[in-house]
């Protein structure tokens, strides 16, 4: 069954994130952050089908024959701040009825039509791997810059918005004015970002009746399309768990990781049990796997930077609890 999947977050700083880190990761190569002198080398990473990078037209001569390495060690010479946003990722889930010969020229064209044709330079990796149900999972990682490219050889200002009263003179049931946002073409809209969530599901769409499916996603959530029956989340724990094992230990080794991927996952099995065991709305239900699949994100993310201090080498906080 083909679905929808598409999430946005940003790399920070402040989280102890690299996008240097990140482009190694997702690409499976071989990087150099030179602004902290640490390598991260994910050569030997698997499931890796096709990585490139995309520059906009009428780029500056110094960033259009660029190469990864090259890039994100641009981004973070560029910004000074220690809680300074490098980056923003979009994942994208590509419906498997699409023929793999397909799926690169689709992301592409996607990806310039929305991205790249407003200034951005975006890096994509798509993967595929197997899904828990033995399946293929194809997927895209598209790491976008937060400022366009600028001569002589830098970036520029961030494309923003701020919040303003509503020009026609809208206000809410106790007097107080509709703030609306002041630049419709900033990159951090919300408006922009529903546009293109609403242009994948079109574009993912189209290209599944050119494949002869009879499948199709919708972006909507369950309530919107007016359907009553429970959301079904897309998570296997085993499925998750593999990836977060895998990680531990390439950082910690096989005693370390062992040890602390069994606290990892009695702390999860005991979180889903008790959900289990006191039901709850389905919008709750919904919203506590999302946690838990975003935890995972996030210590995989973490995992993939190496710390600086005392504390580099003592694992990550197994605490997954999903009752706040």
């Amino acid at each position: 069954m083909a679905i929808f999947s598409m999430r946005m977050q940003v790399i920070k700083r402040s989280a102890g994130r690299s996008s240097v880190a990140a482009a190694a990761y997702r690409a499976g190569e071989k990087l150099v952050d030179e602004r902290q002198g640490i390598t991260h080398d994910y050569s030997n990473r698997t499931g890796v089908e096709h990585t490139e990078i995309l520059i906009p037209e009428n780029s500056p001569a110094w960033v259009r024959d660029i190469d990864r390495q090259g890039l994100w060690c641009a981004v973070e010479s560029g910004e000074k701040r220690k809680d300074s946003q490098t980056a923003r990722e979009l994942r994208l889930t590509l419906p498997r009825e699409i023929p793999a010969d397909q799926r690169i020229a689709l992301v592409r064209d996607y990806v310039i039509r929305n991205f790249v044709s407003k200034g951005m330079i975006a890096d994509i990796a798509i993967h595929n791997k197997v899904a828990s149900d033995g399946l293929e999972q194809p997927h895209a990682h598209v790491m976008l810059t937060m400022r366009p490219a600028v001569e002589p050889g830098g970036f520029g200002q961030k494309v923003r918005h701020d919040w303003v009263p509503d020009p026609t003179g809208r206000t809410q049931p106790d007097g107080r004015p509709v703030m609306v946002e002041s630049n419709a073409h900033s990159w951090n809209s919300a408006d922009y970002y529903e546009r293109c969530r609403e242009d994948w599901e079109n574009t993912a769409n189209a290209a599944l009746a050119r494949a002869g499916s009879m499948e199709r996603i919708d972006r909507r959530s369950l309530l919107e399309r007016g359907l009553a029956r429970m959301p079904e989340p897309a998570l296997r724990l085993a499925y998750h768990l593999k990836d977060l094992r895998g990680a531990l230990k390439e950082r910690f080794g096989q005693f370390q990781m062992a040890k602390h991927y069994q606290a990892v996952e009695a702390r999860a099995k005991a979180a889903f049990a008790r959900l289990e065991q006191a039901p709850t709305r389905a919008g709750d239900t919904v919203r506590n796997f999302q946690r838990f699949h975003d935890w995972i994100d996030r210590q995989l993310d973490r995992l993939s930077s190496p710390r600086e201090g005392p504390d580099r080498d003592r694992p990550l906080s197994p605490d997954i609890s999903m009752e706040r």
